[in-house]
Formats: structure tokens, C-alpha cells, sequence
């Protein structure tokens, strides 16, 4: 893209806080302009007001290439101000609604423009959202005027965005593909690739964040447990991180974990691999049905509730332990579920009559939580 397409780089901004803040929250109506003016509208929504554009001083004197005169590096300091349905901006509806915008912008983090955005695709930088004290002062300064109306805001900041001076020398187009003319070849990137270091915490459960740290981690909007993707948000440390959801059935285990992005080439790029625990998570044990009393001994079978629990072709077993001592190991009947595991205990194996604590490993990990089972 041609450096002269950054001239409209400050209302590209705006666009495209917009258009991710809609998508982020899920509240389709965001304005663009001073608060007052979004009065009147119907539903709830969002102003979004660029109320001052300074100079980045740390990067004044910084040009693209040596010998260059540097472009102009320029801070943008926005307003968000939440309207709820019935035109207010200081209901409690209004407040949720802020809560939920603020959010949304903090998922942000570092805001990598898409290759179509011209105007801020040749920004060298990720720009890099932050968020400002709007104290009473600031909003009152704003707020002025016999138009206008104190309302409860947040204040950000946007850097640094980059507006090429005129004059500033044209390079040729970025090479993007290597091969013959018109076909798709290999895309050129930027950088040797992301590179993890660890994962955060290594062991975790569906339903708790996993956190990967590394470098080069910008615009990697997947991550892989072993071949099942989940998407990935930008973390304050400047990883990326995912939550397996409760439901999903992926299976307990040991996982290769890396990151990765779709090209437009439709490859996949992938960073190195770390490893990751995923635990399973077991809810209870219960008999299924009374027990066959031989004596003081019984047996019978019971089952066990949870989730990541593997199914049929997990590597499963249930420990019954009591007294200090595991008792007895049982692998699970056919027919197991990511949820529901069910064990039977023999005639030959009959164990006295008792509690039992029920320890479940699943493909080498085990499960947090272990149940007391009443073998009565």
C-alpha cells in the first residue's frame, strides 16, 4: 500500500474501533462524534469521541528508514459513553453496558489492522490500546456548553498511528507471493514466525483461561491442543489465551500446544509447540444399583460423572482407595462417554463393605477432584 493512504489513518482509526467494538460486545449501534449528538437514538449503544490527537514524543524523531524524515506519530484519546434504551447514560442499565464496552476494548489490546484496511496496514507498529483516568476534571472540560450534559465515560488511547509527510518517498508494493505471475505462491511475512516459551498454567481444566507467553504472538487468532483449534484473544502479557469450554469433549491428556493463523493462501502457520495438561474434571461416583453382599464383602459396579473423561478410547482407570492403600484398579466397562464412565467390580474382586475414595486418571492425568463412593 502506498505510504500516501496513511493520511486517512486517524478516521481509519475510528472505523475501526467501531466496527470491532460492535463485534466484541455484540451491541450493533456505534456512533461516531461528541456524546450529545448520540441522544435521540433508539436501543441500547455506544459514542465513541476523538477528543484529542496529540504528538508521540517517543517516536518524534523516529523515521522509517535512516536517512529519512521521520513521519508524524500522533496519539489518539478517545471517550466511550454508553446510552441504554431509554436515551440515558447514567441508568444502571447504562453502567452494565459501559462495563461490557470496556471489555470488549480490552480484549483489544494489541489491534493488528487487516490487509485491506490501506490506510493503517503500513503502520510498522501494532497499535496498542490503553486506557486513560477520566476524571471529573477531563469530563467536565469536554462536557461544556449549554448542549451539552456531564456523562459517565471511559477514556483510551490509541498509539502509535503513523501519517507519512508529504513528500515521503513511495516504496514498491510489499512482495506478498514467490512464483510465476498471477499464482499463488509462498507468503511472505514479516518475521521468523511467533515462538512460545511456556504455557500458563502447563496443567489446567476446561472452564480455567491457558495462557501462552512467547514472541511474535500478534494477530495468531487460534490455538491448537493437540489438532482441535479454539480461538484465542490477546493477553495483557502479550500472549494469547483460550478457555476449553466445559462442554467440549475433548479427552484428558498430554497436548502438543502451539498457536496459529490462517494465510490467504489458506495454509496454516503454526508457531513451536509447548506442552499442555489438560485435566479431567469428575463431578461424582454412585452406585448404579444395590450391591451383591457375599459376607462383609460386596460387589457390583458404579459409575463416574465429569467431563474430558475420554470415552471409549481413552486410557482410563478408577483407583478405589481406603486405609491409606490403593485397593483395587478398574479400567471402565465399554461404552464410555466424555461424561459418564462406568466400572464394575467382580465377584473376585469383592471388597469390603466401606467408603472408598475414587481416583480417576484419564490418558495420565488425573482428576483434581476425588469422590467418596459408599461401597455399602
Amino acid at each position: 500500500m502506498a505510504l500516501t493512504d496513511t493520511t486517512t489513518a486517524i478516521g481509519a482509526v475510528s472505523e475501526l474501533l467501531k466496527n470491532r467494538l460492535a463485534s466484541g460486545s455484540g451491541i450493533g449501534t456505534v456512533l461516531i462524534g461528541r456524546p450529545e449528538s448520540a441522544r435521540g437514538g433508539s436501543g441500547n449503544r455506544f459514542n465513541l469521541f476523538l477528543y484529542r490527537v496529540s504528538f508521540d514524543g517517543h517516536m518524534r524523531n523516529v523515521p522509517l528508514d535512516n536517512g529519512q524524515a521521520p513521519p508524524l506519530w500522533v496519539v489518539l484519546h478517545y471517550l466511550l459513553t454508553a446510552f441504554d434504551d431509554g436515551d440515558d447514560s447514567d441508568s444502571k442499565a447504562a453502567h452494565e453496558l459501559l462495563g461490557r464496552g470496556v471489555v470488549a476494548l480490552q480484549e483489544l489490546n494489541f489491534i493488528a489492522p487487516a490487509a485491506t484496511d490501506v490506510a493503517l496496514f503500513s503502520n510498522p507498529e501494532p497499535l496498542k490500546l490503553t486506557f486513560d483516568e477520566a476524571d471529573a476534571d477531563l469530563l467536565s472540560k469536554i462536557m461544556q456548553g449549554p448542549d451539552e450534559k456531564y456523562r459517565l465515560s471511559a477514556a483510551f488511547q490509541i498509539r502509535p498511528v503513523m501519517l507519512a509527510v508529504q513528500g515521503a518517498p513511495e516504496y514498491a508494493p510489499l512482495v506478498q507471493t514467490i512464483g510465476p505471475p498471477g499464482a499463488q505462491g509462498v507468503v511472505v511475512l514479516p518475521s521468523l514466525g511467533p515462538q512460545l516459551l511456556s504455557a500458563d498454567p502447563e496443567r489446567f481444566q476446561a472452564g480455567q483461561q491457558l495462557e501462552l507467553l512467547g514472541t511474535d504472538l500478534a494477530g495468531y487468532d487460534e490455538i491448537l491442543i493437540g489438532t482441535t483449534s479454539f480461538p484465542s484473544t490477546p493477553t495483557a502479557r502479550g500472549g494469547r489465551a483460550t478457555t476449553v469450554p466445559l462442554g467440549n469433549p475433548i479427552a484428558a491428556g498430554a497436548y502438543p500446544v502451539c498457536v496459529a493463523r490462517t494465510l490467504a493462501s489458506g495454509h496454516k502457520r503454526t508457531s513451536n509447540a509447548v506442552l499442555g495438561r489438560l485435566a479431567p474434571i469428575v463431578i461424582g461416583a454412585a452406585k448404579i444399583a444395590p450391591l451383591h453382599a457375599t459376607g462383609t464383602l460386596r460387589d457390583g459396579s458404579f459409575r463416574v460423572t465429569g467431563s474430558q473423561l475420554g470415552g471409549p478410547n481413552a486410557s482410563a482407570f478408577a483407583a478405589l482407595y481406603r486405609d491409606g492403600a490403593a485397593k483395587l484398579l478398574l479400567e471402565p466397562q465399554p461404552g464410555g462417554t466424555a461424561t459418564l464412565l462406568t466400572f464394575t467390580v467382580s465377584l473376585k474382586q469383592a471388597l469390603e463393605k466401606g467408603d472408598y475414595t475414587v481416583i480417576v486418571r484419564v490418558n495420565g492425568e488425573q482428576a483434581t477432584a476425588s469422590p467418596v463412593l459408599d461401597w455399602t
